[in-house]
């Protein structure tokens, strides 16, 4: 059995899957005032509410959670700013977005 055809095949299906876990994206907000939103300009995962607001400030909007606080369900905090919404459970960050 030739077997060239069959590893040049699989060579094909794996290498966009390799070039597609090193992509990286910028966010674009488009508008009067457009500019480029990198990953290293909105809150990572994991940051605490502290240094998030030494590095954008008090927040326009908070909204908390409602009912029983338990392990299960943690209590969720989003901070609205202008451009930007960023979401904590408990004290730390676990997402970002935003907003156009």
């Amino acid at each position: 059995m030739n077997t060239k055809p069959l590893f040049l095949s699989m060579a094909l299906a794996i290498t966009p899957i390799a070039f597609m876990a090193t992509a990286q994206a910028d966010i674009l907000s488009t508008g009067p005032n457009a500019k480029v939103l990198t990953k290293a300009s909105a809150p990572k995962h994991g940051d605490s509410m502290s240094s998030v607001a030494k590095r954008f400030g008090q927040a326009q909007r908070v909204k908390t959670s409602k009912g029983k606080i338990t392990k299960r369900n943690p209590r969720i905090t989003r901070w609205d700013y202008p451009k930007l919404s960023v979401y904590f459970e408990n004290s730390h960050v676990i997402h970002s977005v935003v907003k156009r």
